[in-house]
C-alpha cells in the first residue's frame, strides 16, 4: 500500500518537475531584451567614432550658470520640462534689488555654445522664499 502512495506521489510531481526544469532553462538562457539595451525607449544614437563628446545640455547649463553666478547665489539641477530646461536660482534673502531683472543678466551671450543645441533657457529665480517671474533666454 505504501509502494502505491509513493508511486503516485511521484507521477503527481513529475509534470511539474519538468515544467520547472524549462521554466529554469528559460530564465537563465538568455538575457531578456532589456538587459541588452534592445528595448523600445528612445535614445540618442552615440557614434564615439563620429561624436567622442557628445552635447551633454544639462552639463552645458550647469557649468555656464556655475561660471557667471555671484557669489553667494547658487542654482538648482537643470530640469528638462516640454523641451526647455528650466534652472532655479537661489538670490540671498539679504541680497537688495529687483531678483528678475538680475536674473536677466545672467542669460547666455548670443556668441554662447549652449545656442548651437538649445532654442531656450529658462531662468527661475527664488528669493525669499518664493519663486518669482522666469525669465527666457532665447538664441540669438
Amino acid at each position: 500500500m505504501n509502494h502505491a502512495r509513493c508511486a503516485a506521489a511521484s507521477g503527481f510531481w513529475r509534470p511539474r518537475s519538468a515544467a520547472l526544469a524549462v521554466l529554469l532553462a528559460t530564465l537563465s538562457g538568455t538575457p531578456a531584451p532589456a538587459q541588452l539595451g534592445l528595448g523600445d525607449l528612445p535614445a540618442f544614437d552615440v557614434d564615439p567614432t563620429i561624436d567622442p563628446r557628445p552635447f551633454d545640455p544639462r552639463l552645458a547649463i550647469r557649468d555656464y550658470v556655475r561660471s557667471v553666478l555671484p557669489s553667494r547665489w547658487w542654482a538648482n539641477e537643470p530640469e528638462l520640462y516640454l523641451g526647455t530646461y528650466s534652472v532655479m536660482i537661489h538670490v540671498p534673502d539679504d541680497w537688495k534689488g529687483n531678483p528678475t531683472s538680475a536674473v536677466m543678466n545672467l542669460c547666455p551671450p548670443s556668441q554662447s555654445v549652449l545656442w548651437r543645441n538649445l532654442e531656450r533657457i529658462e531662468l527661475v529665480p527664488f528669493y525669499r522664499k518664493a519663486p518669482r517671474a522666469r525669465v527666457t533666454c532665447r538664441k540669438g
